[in-house]
Order: C-alpha cells, then sequence, then structure tokens
C-alpha cells in the first residue's frame, strides 16, 4: 500500500527506513511477481504518484529498477508496461534458473550451516502441508522461500542477487497459472532429494538433485499452462 501521512513508529520495518523510491520498488515489484499487476499492464506515472503524494521522480527511479530487474519494460511514448512471459523467455529462465540452482545446492552443500538446513527442512514440511491442504497459492510463496533459503547459504551475495531476479521471473511465470501443479508427490520428493543431499555435504549430488528439480519444474509449468489454455507469447 502506498506510504502513510502519519508518522512511522520507531521501531518501524526496514523497509519503511529505506529510500521512498526503494520503497515504491518493493511495492511494485511484489505486485508484479504475485501476479496482482498483469503481463502487459501499463503503469502511470501519474497515477502512482498522486496514490503515493510523491513527484514523478520516486516513481521512475522504481521503474528504472524494475526494468533493470526484467520485470517491467519501457517505451517511449508509452511508458512503462508489466513484463510479458514469452516461450522464449520461459526457456531462458529456466535455462539459467538450472544453472544457478545447481551452482547454488553445490555451495550451500559445502558452506550452508545447520540452522540453514533446518530451515530448509521446515519449509519442505510446510510446503507439502499447504500442498495436502490444497492452498497453492502459499505452497507456491513457501517454495519460493526454499528455493532463494538455499541460495542465502552459498554465502556468496552475487549468487544470491542473481537467482532472486530469476526467481522473481519464475513465480511470475508459475503465477499465470493459479491450480494444483499436479504431480506434487514429486515436488515433495525431489525437495527431499535435495535436503539429504545438503545434510549430507554431497556438493556434486546437491548440484545434480537441484538441476533436476528446476528440469521437472519446467515440464510442470509447461503441462500446467497448456492445461489452462494459457499460451505465452512466441
Amino acid at each position: 500500500m502506498p506510504a502513510s501521512s502519519q508518522n512511522v513508529p520507531a521501531d518501524r520495518s526496514p523497509l519503511d527506513r529505506s529510500p521512498l523510491h526503494q520503497r515504491i520498488y518493493e511495492t511494485l515489484r511484489a505486485e508484479v511477481i504475485s501476479g496482482q499487476r498483469k503481463p502487459g499492464e501499463l503503469l502511470s506515472e501519474a497515477e502512482l504518484a498522486r496514490s503515493w503524494g510523491v513527484s514523478r521522480s520516486p516513481i521512475r527511479e522504481a521503474f528504472r529498477q524494475l526494468e533493470q530487474h526484467d520485470l517491467v519494460r519501457w517505451a517511449p511514448r508509452r511508458g512503462a508496461t508489466v513484463a510479458r512471459l514469452t516461450v522464449a523467455g520461459l526457456r531462458d529462465i529456466f535455462e539459467v534458473r538450472e544453472a544457478l540452482e545447481a551452482l547454488s545446492a553445490g555451495l550451500a552443500a559445502e558452506r550452508g550451516s545447520a540452522a540453514d538446513l533446518a530451515k530448509m527442512r521446515d519449509l519442505a514440511a510446510d510446503i507439502k502441508k499447504t500442498q495436502d491442504e490444497g492452498d497453492y497459492m502459499r505452497a507456491i510463496m513457501l517454495d519460493d522461500e526454499f528455493h532463494r533459503l538455499m541460495a542465502s547459504a552459498t554465502r556468496n551475495r552475487m549468487l544470491e542477487s542473481q537467482s532472486g531476479r530469476v526467481l522473481d521471473r519464475a513465480i511470475m511465470a508459475r503465477m499465470m497459472v493459479r491450480e494444483e501443479p499436479g504431480r506434487t508427490g514429486e515436488i515433495v520428493h525431489e525437495h527431499q532429494a535435495i535436503l539429504d543431499a545438503l545434510g549430507q555435504r554431497d556438493a556434486k549430488k546437491a548440484a545434480e538433485q537441484a538441476a533436476l528439480h528446476v528440469r521437472n519444474a519446467r515440464v510442470r509449468l509447461m503441462d500446467m499452462l497448456q492445461r489452462a489454455s494459457v499460451d505465452p507469447e512466441d
């Protein structure tokens, strides 16, 4: 929601203490990757400036950040629109994601702490629980958190940053189809295989299992898009 004009409490969150353009960026980013803002939707500078009660400058800066992260597209005389997903784009996303996740898993096996692994185990259990309960939107967000935590466990900030950008695009694609993913047992099994390799500190096996998980995730997504008659643009 737009920033309030009321005084902010002393115990406000880190996001509240960040620069204005960063708060606008984070809000728009969340709306884009969650599917609240649809692919191709026009983002009006004027409307956003009015809703936030600010000039257009921080809105434009937020747009620049979103464009750098491939979440919006900018065109002269049209402005900013939410990035569309294409068949070629999905291929690119999952090819890069496979490489990054394999690297993340391998490094997490070597560098991750016991606390990291415990958190990932808890997330995997929560993912299974929410899938069993039919809360697929919650399961999607927990799955995203699982993969971001694995990237964080590498202790490589560059890898974590680049993985985050790719995961943003991946979750945008997943939000195009808000339904039961099918073959949920496969997802649970794949997460467990990754966790087992991490627990054994087997970097090679962890990388292999993470790569396999991403390849299978791509197949599951394309199956869902086909079932839902959602066709990314060519």
